[in-house]
């Protein structure tokens, strides 16, 4: 009977690690989604592909290419933590020379985005591409 403290205590330990394994704390990486993104006046479904790279302990380079239908678009910026999963910062499209602000909010492998900018929005949601 001595069998079972060990099996109950190698569960434990598997499932911790598990757990630790299953929440990333960065959103560092490659990610990829879709949303729907409104232009002038016309609203799309976009495709996206994002890589956030380190910069500071706090801060992400972001660079991102998307796609609606057959127009492309890429995206390069900035966010950094604002507390606990959300991030803040801004993205610049130099096809239109225009700066958008970027607000992010991390839940596991998923990244809920949301980026407004002078003559548009952009509502997308992200999952983390596995290596």
């Amino acid at each position: 009977m001595r069998v079972a403290p060990y099996l109950l205590s190698a569960i434990l330990l598997a499932a911790m690690f598990g757990t630790t394994h299953a929440a990333p704390t960065s959103i560092e990486g490659s990610w990829s989604g879709s949303g729907i993104a409104k232009f002038r006046n016309r609203t799309d479904r976009m495709v996206c592909r994002v890589n956030f790279a380190r910069l500071e302990q706090k801060s992400f380079r972001v660079s991102a290419v998307c796609s609606a239908g057959d127009r492309r678009y890429e995206q390069s910026g900035r966010v950094s933590s604002i507390g606990g999963n959300r991030y803040r910062g801004y993205v610049f499209n130099a096809q239109f020379n225009e700066r958008g602000n970027v607000s992010l909010s991390q839940s596991r492998s998923r990244l809920t985005v949301s980026v407004s900018g002078p003559r548009g929005s952009a509502n997308l949601t992200l999952s983390r591409n596995e290596a």
